[in-house]
C-alpha cells in the first residue's frame, strides 16, 4: 500500500479520534448527578438517541462482523438480518416505549434493571438480570474492540493486541469522563459518519461489479460459488433454525431485550415523541446494515475474479474482510473514500462500546449493590462508585478482547442472544399480561441467564454437540428466551399475586393491595 494512502487514511483516523475525545472533556462539565451521567438529565433530543440507539444495533457487528460471516458463509445472512431489525424498532416503541419513558421520572427508571424491579417488585429480579446484563456486555463489547484492534493494527503496522488496547483505551475515557451526555453528542457524529460512508460502500462496489446480479452470477460460476449462494447448504442443511433464531432476536423480540438500544428512552426529552425514535431508528438501521453487509459480497467477488487473496487463508480469518478492503484496495485506489469507511466501522463500534461499559457498570454499582444492599448511597458515592464499576467492567472486556476465540459477527451473536434471553420475556410479558406475579418473574429472568450462557459456554468448550449448533450461538438464546417465557407464565399461575408498584400504573383495571389498617393501641 502506498505510503501517501497509510497518511491519508491515519489522518482521517486521528481527526476523528481527537474529535472524540474533545467531546468527552467537554460533556465533563455538565455532569453533575448521576441522572446526569446515566440518562443525561432526561433531556436529549429525541433525533439524537435515535441516532445513537441505531448505531448501537448496527455496531461493528453489522459493519466489521457481518461482512466476514457474509464472505466466509453465504449472503443468506444478508437480509434475514437486517430486516428484521428494522421492524424491532418501532415494535418496540409499541410494547415498551410507552411505560418506560412515562415511569421513568416517576420511580428514577435508569437501567432495565429498574423497570423490572418496579414491575415485579423484589430484589432478585435486579440481580438475575444484572448478572445476565454484566455477561452479554462483555461478550458483545468484545466484538467491538475486536474490530477497532484489527483495523486499527492493519492500518497502523503495530499488533493486535496493541491496536484493541488504543481503542479500549479511547473508549473509556470519553465514556467515564462524559457519561451519557458524551454518548449521545458523540454517536449523532459517529451515526452520520455511518450513513456517510455507507453511500460511498454501495457507490464503490457497484462500480467494481458491475452491479449486484453481475456480482451474484460471477460468483455463482466459480469454484464453490453455488454451494457458498445456497441458503440451506451454507447454514448446514438447517436454515429453517437460523432463520427461526434470527427472527426471534432481530424483530421485536430481540430488540426489546437490549439494554444498550432500549435504554436510550429513558432519556428522551418529551415522551410524546417517542414514535420518531423509532421511525429514526429503523431508517438509519436500514441504510447502513445491507450497505456493509453488501462489501461482504463485493470482497467475494473480488476474490474469485482474482482482484483479492483469499482473505481467510492469508489472514487466518474472515474478520480482516472489511480491513482489506479498506487499508489495502482503497488505500491504494481511493485512500480518503477508505479512511471515510474506516471512520465509520470505529464509529459503528464506539456507539456501541459507550452503552455496554456504561451498562455493565450499572449493573454492579445501581442494580445489585445500592439498589439490593447499599440503598443509603448519596448521589455522589453512586456517582463514584458507577465510574469505578465501569472500570471493572472495562478490564474484563480487556482480556475477552486479548484472546477472542470466535468471529466477531459470532461474538456479538453471542452477547445479543444473551441480552434477549434474560431481559426479553419479563420486559414484554409486563406490558402485555395481566397475570405476571413478582416469582414468575424472577424465575423467567433466571432460567433465560442460565440456559443461554450455560448452552454458550458448552458450545464453546464444545462438549460433542452438533456442528451447526457451534457455528450459530443464537440458538442457545433461542432456547433461553423460549424457557424463560413458559417459566414466567408458569409460576405466576401458581404462586401468589405479588408485583411492583409499576405493575398497578400499567394495568390499571388490577386493584392493588390495601395495606393493612394499624391497630389500635391500648392503654
Amino acid at each position: 500500500m502506498p505510503e501517501t494512502g497509510i497518511l491519508i487514511e491515519a489522518a482521517i483516523i486521528v481527526i476523528w479520534i481527537l474529535l472524540i475525545l474533545g467531546v468527552g472533556v467537554w460533556a465533563r462539565k455538565r455532569i453533575k448527578s448521576s441522572g446526569d451521567f446515566m440518562v443525561g438529565g432526561r433531556a436529549i433530543p429525541v433525533w439524537m438517541l435515535g441516532m445513537w440507539s441505531a448505531g448501537a444495533a448496527v455496531s461493528a457487528w453489522a459493519f466489521f462482523g457481518l461482512p466476514g460471516g457474509i464472505y466466509a458463509a453465504g449472503p443468506f445472512q444478508h437480509w434475514a438480518l437486517c430486516l428484521p431489525m428494522m421492524a424491532g424498532f418501532p415494535i418496540t416503541v409499541l410494547f415498551l416505549g410507552r411505560w418506560m419513558r412515562i415511569a421513568a421520572r416517576k420511580y428514577n427508571l435508569m437501567t432495565m434493571p429498574d423497570f423490572l424491579g418496579e414491575v415485579y417488585g423484589g430484589k432478585l429480579i435486579r440481580i438475575f438480570a444484572a448478572i445476565g446484563i454484566v455477561i452479554a456486555c462483555v461478550f458483545y463489547a468484545t466484538a467491538q474492540f475486536k474490530a477497532i484492534g484489527v483495523l486499527l493494527s492493519t492500518i497502523l503496522g503495530v499488533d493486535y493486541i496493541t491496536g484493541a488496547a488504543l481503542g479500549i483505551a479511547i473508549s473509556v475515557v470519553y465514556i467515564i469522563l462524559g457519561g451519557f451526555i458524551a454518548g449521545a453528542i458523540i454517536n449523532a457524529l459517529n451515526v452520520s459518519m455511518m450513513i456517510v460512508a455507507s453511500m460511498f460502500a454501495i457507490g464503490i462496489g457497484y462500480s467494481w461489479t458491475g452491479g449486484y446480479s453481475n456480482m451474484l452470477a460471477t460468483i455463482a460460476q466459480s469454484a464453490g460459488g453455488a454451494a457458498w449462494l445456497n441458503q440451506d447448504l451454507a447454514a448446514a442443511g438447517a436454515a429453517w433454525y437460523l432463520w427461526i433464531s434470527w427472527a426471534l432476536f432481530l424483530s421485536s423480540f430481540g430488540l426489546a431485550g437490549q439494554p444498550a438500544i432500549v435504554q436510550k428512552l429513558y432519556g428522551i426529552k418529551k415522551p410524546s415523541t417517542l414514535w420518531l425514535w423509532g421511525l429514526m431508528g429503523g431508517i438509519v438501521f436500514g441504510i447502513t446494515c445491507p450497505a456493509y453487509c453488501y462489501l461482504g459480497e463485493v470482497t467475494k467477488y473480488l476474490t474469485v475474479t482474482g482482484q483479492a487473496p483469499d482473505i481467510i487463508t492469508v489472514y487466518g480469518s474472515a474478520d480482516y474482510v472489511i480491513a482489506w478492503l479498506t487499508v489495502y484496495k482503497l488505500g491504494a485506489e481511493a485512500p480518503v473514500i477508505g479512511g471515510l469507511l474506516i471512520a465509520g466501522v470505529i464509529a459503528a463500534a464506539w456507539s456501541t462500546i459507550d452503552g455496554f461499559v456504561m451498562m455493565g457498570g450499572a449493573a454492579i454499582a445501581r442494580d445489585i449493590i445500592n439498589k439490593c444492599f447499599r440503598p443509603n448511597w448519596t448521589d455522589k458515592q453512586l456517582l463514584r462508585n458507577l465510574r469505578i464499576c465501569m472500570l471493572i467492567v472495562g478490564a474484563l472486556m480487556v482480556i475477552e478482547t486479548m484472546f477472542p476465540a470466535e468471529l466477531i459477527t459470532w461474538l456479538a451473536a453471542i452477547g445479543w442472544a444473551q441480552f434477549a434471553a434474560t431481559l426479553a420475556p419479563a420486559l414484554l410479558l409486563a406490558t402485555t399480561w395481566k397475570g405476571v406475579t413478582k416469582w414468575g418473574g424472577t424465575a423467567g429472568v433466571f432460567v433465560g441467564l442460565v440456559v443461554s450462557a450455560g448452552l454458550t459456554f458448552l458450545y464453546r468448550i464444545p462438549w460433542g454437540t452438533v456442528n451447526f449448533l457451534k457455528t450459530f450461538y443464537l440458538d442457545a438464546g433461542a432456547w433461553g428466551f423460549i424457557l424463560g417465557f413458559i417459566t414466567i407464565i408458569v409460576v405466576s399461575l401458581i404462586t401468589k399475586k405479588e408485583r411492583g408498584p409499576l405493575y398497578y400504573d400499567i394495568h390499571k383495571d388490577v386493584a392493588a393491595p390495601q395495606a393493612p389498617a394499624a391497630q389500635p393501641t391500648t392503654q
